[in-house]
């Protein structure tokens, strides 16, 4: 009989990437209205950075899984 062989899955559809560090949050600076809008204005940013850190790191990883999924598809059909 024939013998079929798998090919083993690339491994760039084995691995996700890093889920991000969270950012360092400064405390609010209450000294003044300016120095406390400077801080937030620095949190949100620092905060938004991680959310789409965070939303790319986990686009990647089902990326990587709709891969293997499809490479899983192509070989169960020959066999």
């Amino acid at each position: 009989g024939t013998t079929t062989r798998l090919a083993p899955l690339p491994t760039e559809l084995t691995r996700c990437e890093d889920e991000p560090s969270a950012p360092d949050i400064p405390a609010i600076d209450w000294s003044s209205i300016d120095a406390a809008r400077a801080t937030v204005g620095l949190r949100d940013r620092l905060t938004l950075d991680f959310i789409l850190a965070l939303r790319s790191a986990g686009a990647d990883c089902r990326a990587n899984v709709a891969g293997a999924a499809a490479w899983n598809a192509r070989v169960s059909v020959g066999n």
